[in-house]
This record gives C-alpha cells, structure tokens and sequence, in this order.
C-alpha cells in the first residue's frame, strides 16, 4: 500500500514537472506572448496597434473563451509521459483552476498541442470546431462593430465566413478588383498565409462615408475607392496551434480607413464625411463672423470717439482757428489727435473688411 502510494505521488510529481518543461519549452519557442487584447472596435478609430489588438481579441474570444474552454480534454490523449497519457491530466496537474483562466493567461498553453504533437484529428475527440461565429460575435452595433470598423473573417480560399457589416456577402467568394487593379480577395489570402507584417492596403467602400462608392460597380469591382488599411490572420499561427489538416484554413481580419497619411495606394483616395466637413466648415465660419462683428463694433466705437472729438474741438463750427483759449500750439494737438484717430478708423475699418472678404473666398 505505501509503494503504491508512493508510485501514485511519484507518477503526480513527474506528470508536474514533465508539463512545466513542456511549458516553458512551448513559451520559449512558439513567440506567444500574454499581451491584453481587450480593444473594442469602437476603441479602434484609425490607430494600427488598436487594429491588431481588435483582431487578436476577437481570436481569443472565440478560439480561447469559447472552444479551447469548451473542449473535453478527458476524451483526448498523447504519448507522452506515456502512451494514452489524458490532456486532462497534464493541465490538473499544473493548472486545477482551468476554466476560469483568462484568455491570455490560456494562450501560452495553446503552443503546448503542437509541442504535444496534437493534430486536428486528436483535438476532434474532445473539441468541437463546427464555425458558430454569429453566435460568439453576434449582429448589429457592439463590440465588435462601431462605425467603420467591423470584424471579417474569411477561409483560405477567400469564402467569407462572417461579415459584420454586410451578411448578405457570406458565403461569396471574395472577388473584388478595386481602382488600383488590385485583387483584393487574394491579397488578403496571400498575406495571412505570411508570418510577418500581415497588413493589406486597397481601395473599400466606407460604410460611414457618403460619395465613396464605385460609379456602376459590378460583381467584380471592389465597391469603394476609399483607402482601407486591413490586419489579416491566420488565428492557429496566431496561437501557435497545429494546422488544421484538411480544412481550407480561417482568415480573422479587421480594417481602418485612415483620415490623412502617406503613401496613398494607387487608385484610392482619402474621403471624409461630407456632414462632418460641412459641419467644421460652419463652425469656422461661425468662429469668422463673431470675430468680424467683434471688429466692427470696435472700429464704429472708434468713430464716434473720433466725431465726438471733432464736436468738442470745433464746437460744431471752426473753433480751431477762433476762440478765446484758443492757441496755435493747443489747435495744432487737437488736430493731430484728430487726424490721428480718423487714420486708425479707417486703417481699422480697412482690416475688418479683409478679414470678411478672406472668409468667404
């Protein structure tokens, strides 16, 4: 009974370490690392490291929170320590508080199924991969859609699979050649079959902006000429997980519409909203004619200063040349300061109607 015990407590101990090693081995090689990815696409706006965040938060909320969660890792097995050892086993043993790990605290362990030498086939026992996306990203405005920033996500053959801004294209091959002669479906497909940079330039219709769309665009133009900067994934190289064999792969991607920059890709163009330049336009004009009339007001109190001074001075008549305390040298002050305001009158009078005619040109 004490040799067994002492077997069991061993075979426990062993199990421990052997899954701490595979671990670090799995952190030092696979590059996962346990950034937050907690941005929302409203948090998104035109900024590329908000955009990458986006994406890789929506690969964890599906692939860690919903199915790597959700997995039965009691019905799956490996060959090491031994044959036939349960996945179960390996993480009770290091991790008995499992299912209530954040998703970036999991995503280190996701390297540990290819350092396990776990295949698809292995992780269909215990692991359901039917694609269920509107049921994890949903419909409408939320997280994962605000304004122009929506979460794609498409096969390896450029199927789309979920669109969060227009449904009625899932399931279409993407087929879109936009204004700079670009095939947009493949070059999206090319770049999230690579393992660096991943970002795709081409021209989009902007869903927030009016004025963007091709002129009698067909099936096979891509619908806007807007510059679109997107982040495109394969989420399993993202994860460091084993290829899926025998599926055409999954693509996760999001895309900003930049507001100003260089190089613009050729063929597209930066638009704006016209509501919210119109806007910013009166508000400047606004901003114009108070400063006007502000000068206006000042320049007619100036005046009046100035025929208030010429009343006094000439008593309505020419008291400059007569009058009992009248003198040379007292006219000759009152007219300099008299000529002196009517110069700043008109000199004053003269920049306000320059500032009013610069506004409206």
């Amino acid at each position: 009974m004490r040799i067994l015990m002492r077997n069991t407590v061993f075979k426990t101990a062993a199990l421990a370490a052997l899954f701490s090693c595979v671990l670090m081995l799995a952190g030092a090689f696979s590059g996962i690392t346990t950034s937050v990815h907690a941005t929302t696409a409203s948090e998104v706006g035109t900024d590329r490291d908000k955009l990458e965040e986006f994406v890789k938060a929506a690969i964890d909320e599906y692939y860690i929170k919903n199915l790597v969660k959700g997995c039965d890792y009691s019905k799956i097995t490996v060959d090491i320590p031994a044959p036939g050892t349960l996945v179960s086993d390996l993480i009770d043993t290091q991790y008995p508080n499992f299912l209530n790990m954040s998703a970036e605290e999991i995503r280190p362990l996701i390297g540990l199924f290819s350092t396990l030498r776990l295949t698809r086939e292995d992780m269909e026992a215990g692991c359901d991969f039917t694609h269920r996306f509107e049921e994890v990203f949903g419909r409408g405005e939320g997280d994962w859609n605000s304004g122009n920033i929506y979460l794609f996500i498409m096969d390896g053959n450029g199927k789309m699979l979920y669109h969060g801004a227009n449904q009625a294209s899932e399931g279409l091959v993407v087929e879109a050649i936009d204004r700079g002669d670009r095939d947009v479906g493949k070059l999206i497909t090319d770049e999230a079959a690579t393992p660096t940079d991943r970002i795709v330039e081409y021209c989009w219709d902007d869903p927030t902006v009016d004025g963007d769309d091709v002129p009698n665009a067909n099936s096979m133009m891509a619908p806007g000429f807007s510059w679109k900067i997107s982040y495109v994934v394969d989420p399993f190289e993202d994860l460091g997980a084993p290829a899926l064999s025998g599926s055409p792969g999954v693509i996760f991607g999001s895309g900003i519409y930049p507001k100003s920059g260089e190089p613009i890709p050729p063929g597209c163009e930066i638009v704006t909203d016209m509501e919210e330049t119109m806007e910013e336009m009166e508000e400047e004009m606004e901003e114009e004619m108070e400063e006007t009339m502000e000068e206006m007001e000042e320049a007619e109190e100036v005046e009046d200063v100035v025929e208030e001074a010429v009343d006094s001075v000439s008593g309505g008549g020419c008291a400059i040349a007569a009058g009992s305390d009248s003198t040379p040298r007292n006219d000759a002050l009152n007219l300099l300061l008299i000529v002196s305001a009517l110069f700043f009158t008109v000199s004053f009078g003269n920049r306000a109607v320059g500032r009013r005619n610069g506004s409206s040109s």
